[in-house]
């Protein structure tokens, strides 16, 4: 297990802010919604050769201010793709937590996340194409630059509370689904039981319920991003409507010339085009966001600068757990406590795998091995699990298992196929080949969780004893009673 680092903030990863390019872009618009109103305003007094000209230069340049803000955006969301999937591996370095995104959502998060230099480049042009009520004002006057600001300000509150419908809805989403996930994977374990029994149908109903319930909320969710698109478009149609009436009745008692009423719809147009894609892709937005919330990796573990291989300060864990620790080189460090005290708590932390709820930890960076009573095994050959593709001596990896007590037929044949997770090897034995693993990695830090109760008399022995043989291996176990070190450096007493 390799270092686990907070990974850098995304903006590192875009060379241009995306608002500079969202206003910039809106400024644009509105420059050429100005010179379009000129142009149809020379074809209405019949000069249709600068007429027609004028309408394709502006084509030309709208369709290459497009193409430019589009390149930019993808080019962006590619640097932020490619530096979330170079930080994907530091997710798998921790272990799931009960509700938590499942890791088949990480590929979704990704995409989602990408979509943030556009998003903020859209919130970036909805909030400058304010200025097009300056130009409304100067073509037309107050009443159309006051019918257009009410109907803007009125979408806000109403972008705003779809949003976090939307948000609420999400979350509510997610739960669910891992719920079902959960609830799918216990069902599978326990299915023979089941069979056994003719409660088949249990399983599966129940199933069937959850999955019904996460269909129901996502229905929910597409409602309200449908309402939200509605509000766009009715408020769009008003105000452009409402707008071009004043400028009609303004031209109709020639208080008003053809360019300036022609600026104030166009203007207008373009004003509501801008609020109209921001408010379409609002929730997308939220949604980038929560992405980045799922991808970021809290509790992550930083490097230590000093000589200590971990180092604890003031360390809080989630169970309550209060230490300050520092290991180094060779030490022996034991972790004790009743059932439920916290110290399996207390090792993922010190790992990085679960969050503090205050202080730091420091480690070194290198290999550590971690062998608990849970720990893994591939449906993979014996020496695959035990090389793990590192080119290793055969010779070794057997004096390794026989130092172990891992002798006879199955563990004779280095190329014999193990069973998903193990099976077919008992507990004890499963355990030692955790450990002969780890050993053979040559860790410079080893972490045992409850291990030695399910080793017999004999294979706890010739555990310690192997440990023995790696005099600058740092070992931290923990355990309710049975400790494997004897010649423990310092020990950590948890109470319940």
């Amino acid at each position: 297990m390799a270092l686990v680092t907070a990974p850098p903030s995304p903006r590192e990863t875009v060379p241009v802010g995306p608002r500079v390019v969202g206003a910039l872009a809106t400024l644009a618009g509105l420059g050429l919604a100005v010179a379009s109103a000129a142009a149809l305003a020379a074809l209405a007094h019949h000069h249709l050769a600068l007429g027609l000209e004028a309408l394709a230069g502006v084509a030309a340049l709208r369709w290459s201010v497009s193409w430019a803000s589009d390149e930019w955006t993808g080019h962006a969301a590619v640097k932020v793709r490619e530096h979330w999937r170079r930080n994907l591996l530091a997710h798998f370095k921790r272990p799931r937590r009960e509700g938590e995104a499942s890791r088949g959502d990480l590929a979704l998060a990704i995409e989602r996340a990408s979509d943030a230099p556009g998003l903020a480049a859209l919130e970036s042009g909805a909030q400058v194409s304010a200025l097009g009520l300056v130009v409304i004002f100067w073509s037309v006057g107050w009443l159309s630059t006051l019918i257009t600001l009410v109907l803007v300000l009125v979408a806000v509150p109403l972008y705003r509370r779809a949003g976090q419908r939307s948000e609420a809805l999400t979350g509510e989403y997610h739960r669910r689904r891992a719920q079902l996930e959960a609830r799918q994977l216990e069902l599978l374990r326990h299915g023979p039981e089941l069979r056994a029994l003719g409660a088949v149908a249990y399983g599966a109903d129940e199933v069937a319920a959850i999955s019904q319930s996460e269909h129901r909320v996502a229905m929910r969710a597409i409602r309200v991003v449908l309402e939200s698109s509605l509000i766009t478009e009715f408020l769009s149609g008003v105000s452009i409507g409402l707008v071009a009436m004043v400028v009609g009745f303004a031209l109709l008692d020639g208080r008003l010339s053809l360019v300036r009423a022609l600026v104030a719809v166009l203007v207008t147009s373009e004003l509501f085009t801008r609020v109209r894609r921001y408010g379409a892709e609002f929730h997308r937005k939220e949604d980038a966001q929560r992405a980045r919330a799922t991808l970021e990796v809290s509790g992550a573990v930083t490097a230590a600068t000093s000589t200590s291989l971990l180092a604890a300060r003031e360390l809080v864990t989630e169970a309550g757990s209060t230490i300050d620790l520092d290991v180094t080189a060779g030490m022996r460090v034991l972790v004790t406590g009743p059932s439920g005290a916290g110290k399996t708590t207390l090792l993922h932390t010190l790992l990085g795998w679960r969050d503090a709820r205050s202080g730091t930890v420091r480690r070194q960076p290198g290999a550590v091995g971690f062998v608990s009573v849970e720990s893994w095994l591939l449906a993979s050959t014996l020496w695959e699990n035990l090389t793990l593709g590192a080119d290793l001596d055969g010779a070794v990896v057997r004096h390794q298992l026989e130092a172990l007590g891992l002798r006879g037929a199955r563990f004779d044949d280095l190329e014999g196929e193990l069973l998903a997770d193990g099976r077919g090897l008992s507990d004890g034995e499963r355990v030692r080949l955790v450990l002969a693993r780890c050993l053979l990695a040559a860790p410079r830090l080893l972490v045992l969780d409850d291990i030695a109760g399910v080793l017999d008399l004999e294979s706890r022995d010739l555990v310690v004893a192997s440990l023995q043989q790696h005099p600058r291996l740092a070992i931290i176990e923990a355990t309710v009673d049975t400790p494997l070190l004897h010649d423990a450096t310092r020990t950590i007493e948890l109470e319940s």
